[in-house]
């Protein structure tokens, strides 16, 4: 009796910390599909008080130092009780829009610091009245799709000049075309995001580790 106890809270403390995900959408197109495995932690951007078919948005202890852009972060959806998976793709200070489905990103809303951040990264920028801007960063790491045959909603098109608040990740789908996302419901406070993608287990069973865009 005493060994089953054992094993249980054993249990319920790995699953405090660790969790694993299937995935059974498509709004993350091509770095995740339908069928995927994902292996999130609760430490890596601060420990939250974990999710047993309950919601408490909450952390005991905060680290968005461990945030970066182009994390995959499983969060609380703003408008209902769901965990989301989508990619961060902007953090507090950035400031980004949309506009005929190509992505603006200036970074801390620094003219400065994002043809900085371009030039070490190799990114494609433009400039504007308003200052550089990095141009689809996120083309150069990760797969992003879009496919004309889908019918969009405005928001998925051109998205207004929008600058984040602290504490606030604005979040999109990969699949731009086919994503929920920040887009329609708002950048996501840090309170709701419970947990980071570690590891990425294909439908071909093959492991990876995730890269992600490198902060300066």
């Amino acid at each position: 009796m005493r060994r089953n106890l054992s094993i249980l809270l054993f249990l319920i403390l790995l699953l405090s910390f660790i969790r694993i995900y299937k995935i059974s959408e498509n709004s993350m197109n091509y770095s995740l599909i339908a069928g995927d495995i994902v292996i999130v932690d609760n430490f890596s951007v601060g420990i939250h008080i974990p999710s047993f078919f309950f919601y408490i948005d909450k952390h005991i202890y905060s680290n968005e130092k461990g945030i970066h852009r182009g994390d995959l972060l499983a969060f609380r959806h703003p408008l209902d009780k769901r965990l989301y998976i989508k990619r961060c793709i902007a953090l507090p200070k950035d400031t980004l829009f949309e506009h005929n489905k190509n992505l603006y990103l200036q970074i801390e809303s620094n003219s400065t610091a994002t043809l900085y951040f371009a030039i070490k990264n190799a990114l494609k920028t433009i400039k504007r009245d308003d200052g550089y801007w990095l141009v689809n960063p996120y083309r150069k790491y990760y797969d992003i799709v879009h496919d004309s045959r889908v019918y969009a909603p405005r928001e998925l098109i051109d998205y207004p000049k929008t600058t984040l608040a602290p504490h606030e990740y604005f979040m999109m789908g990969d699949f731009r075309d086919n994503s929920t996302d920040s887009r329609f419901f708002g950048a996501v406070n840090y309170d709701y995001i419970y947990y980071k993608v570690r590891y990425i287990i294909k439908k071909s069973y093959s492991l990876k580790n995730l890269s992600k865009l490198k902060e300066f």
